[in-house]
């Protein structure tokens, strides 16, 4: 009898093993499952942000405005910006710094974009890198910001004293103007360049020690890529300003569809706000519609990367010399 219960309670613990492991092994396909569906999110959200944020993206809204404000009604926007300069002008500080605050947000979630698109998962010292790029681009805004204030302290005391008139309404809208431009075509150029030495599996660190070994030995070749670089970028955006204003608004006029979105006098901090989330949203629809020449500008730019010109041509002279 002993025997008997004996092989019956070992029966029964062989059973409960088994099942046991197999509850685990389901929840070790459900880990798994859950990782895979993560990745899969996350690498979508990561083409959503290269489309949307990626690259020179956004520098056609610098080059031709009318990029961003054909997404909006304009009599809404010159009696959104009149009240702003008049009767509530008492707002305006707050809606620059709230300007300045979306242009930073979209840099910083381009940094994002260009570390995390060009190779996935990330590798050490990328995050550190990211966090020393946002600390950098504050810090340059922080001179910008001092600059401004010091053209202004300089023109009011020429003004006062001498009658001396700095056209400051100019200066500062073309600063910005070319400010834009420079950061956006600095930073798309830069994830550009780099790209070919991340790929190796080097992280950010490491790939911009290289870019630096690298452009100090071909210089010329860096700078030639750079200009054509612009040069594609200024066609591409004179090709997209051809295509939404004429184009597409053409399309939309036989349509009898008006796609503008609408402004609301700034009347409250809420109204202001709200004013700045159309301007976001002009923004992404912009970018949106830009992505493709985006896309296909920066694949000639990294076909012609000079790293990877130089690696051929280093192989070609290898297969030659071995068969010399």
């Amino acid at each position: 009898m002993r025997k008997i219960e004996r092989g019956i309670n070992f029966g029964e613990t062989l059973a409960l093993t088994k099942r046991s492991s197999l509850n685990i092994g389901k929840k070790k396909d459900k880990k798994s499952t859950i990782k895979k569906n993560m990745n899969k999110l996350q690498k979508f959200m990561i083409q959503i942000f290269s489309l949307l944020f990626g690259d020179f993206n956004g520098v056609q809204v610098f080059l031709y405005p009318m990029t961003l404000f054909c997404w909006v009604d304009t009599n809404s926007f010159l009696y959104a910006a009149t009240g702003l300069l008049t009767t509530q002008k008492h707002f305006f500080p707050l809606a620059v710094f709230l300007l300045i605050f979306i242009f930073i947000l979209f840099l910083v979630l381009k940094n994002v974009s260009g570390i995390y698109d060009a190779i996935y998962p990330l590798q050490e010292g990328d995050k550190a890198v990211f966090r020393q790029v946002v600390i950098n681009l504050h810090k340059f805004l922080l001179i910008v910001i001092i600059a401004a204030a010091l053209l202004y302290v300089v023109s009011v005391f020429l003004k006062y004293y001498y009658d001396i008139r700095i056209p400051l309404k100019s200066i500062y809208p073309v600063a910005i103007r070319f400010l834009g431009i420079f950061l956006l075509l600095f930073y798309g150029l830069r994830f550009i360049w780099i790209k070919p030495f991340r790929e190796n599996e080097f992280d950010t660190q490491k790939a911009y020690i290289k870019l630096r070994m690298d452009y100090k030995a071909h210089r010329n070749l860096y700078s030639a890529h750079a200009l054509f670089y612009v040069l594609m970028v200024i066609v591409g955006a004179f090709i997209y300003n051809i295509l939404i204003l004429d184009v597409l608004y053409r399309i939309f006029g036989w349509l009898n569809f008006s796609p503008n979105l609408y402004f609301t006098p700034p009347a409250s901090i809420f109204a202001l706000l709200y004013n700045i989330f159309i301007i976001a949203i002009a923004l992404l629809l912009s970018n949106l519609l830009f992505s493709p020449l985006v896309k296909a500008i920066t694949y000639i730019a990294e076909k012609l990367h000079p790293h990877l010109y130089l690696a051929k041509a280093a192989a070609d002279n290898d297969e030659t010399d071995q068969i010399c």
